[in-house]
């Protein structure tokens, strides 16, 4: 037995080792490294598709808000026999609210609001002394706070009694035909009325004035969750009748 000499191994036994600490070390950090990688990739991936989703929705809300509100212009009407028919702009004025409120007589809404009437009122309604039964809705946007189970927002509400007087539907007992909530997304809302050559910030018609402005300029503003601000605008022209 000779002692001192190196071992040699021979080639099938150099296959049969293990890998070395500093190997699996080794091994083990670009494995994390590339896992690191994948899940930053994946997570970024997540939060542009999450906030592109978002935008996408945004978008859609502020396009259903002002195709309801084009919608209701463009249908605005004034000039019925007997002074009905009318158009107010109210800016937000000083209240701290950036929300107009806008109020109209339209004809773009489906139901006839000659059905919507009670029997009683339709039954004794005055041809004569009141505005007559046709298919004209009275609107009003307005901005409402939060009240028991209604959020804060943009509101429209339908009247089915249009006039010159704004208290006769409290005068016949009447309670909106319909209040619903148009967007909790808008934290602003401005009107612009061109009267033909000019542009003013309010707009009111009266029977002694019954004039619609020929166009209306709209600024929409919604806020999203990340509490950045958005702002659309259009302009709805009326046509002359």
């Amino acid at each position: 037995m000779r002692f001192g000499c190196p071992r040699r191994y021979s080639e099938r036994e150099r296959n049969r080792r293990g890998f070395t600490l500093l190997e699996l070390t080794i091994a083990m950090t670009f494995v994390a490294l590339v896992a690191t990688g994948i899940a930053v990739s994946i997570s970024t991936c997540l939060k542009v598709w999450q906030r592109s989703l978002a935008a996408a929705e945004l978008n859609q809300e502020a396009r259903a808000v002002m195709q309801m509100l084009s919608r209701d212009i463009r249908g605005a009407h004034v000039g019925l026999r007997r002074d009905a028919g009318y158009f107010w702009g109210t800016p937000a004025g000083s209240s701290g609210s950036s929300i107009d409120t806008l109020e109209l007589c339209t004809e773009s809404s489906a139901p006839s609001r000659a059905a919507l009437l009670p029997d009683e009122v339709r039954g004794e309604w005055d041809q004569a002394a009141r505005p007559p039964l046709s298919d004209y809705v009275g609107v009003r946007y307005e901005e409402r706070a939060a009240d028991g189970d209604e959020p804060a927002g943009l509101y429209r509400m339908a009247y089915v009694v249009p006039g010159a007087d704004p208290d006769l539907p409290d005068e016949l007992g009447l309670e909106p035909t319909s209040t619903e909530l148009v967007s909790r997304s808008v934290v602003g809302l401005r009107f612009e009325y061109l009267d033909g050559e000019e542009w003013t910030g309010s707009w009111e018609t009266n029977p002694e004035d019954t004039r619609l402005p020929r166009a209306v300029a709209i600024e929409l503003t919604l806020r999203d969750e990340r509490e950045r601000d958005h702002a659309y605008q259009t302009i709805v022209p009326i046509a002359t009748r």
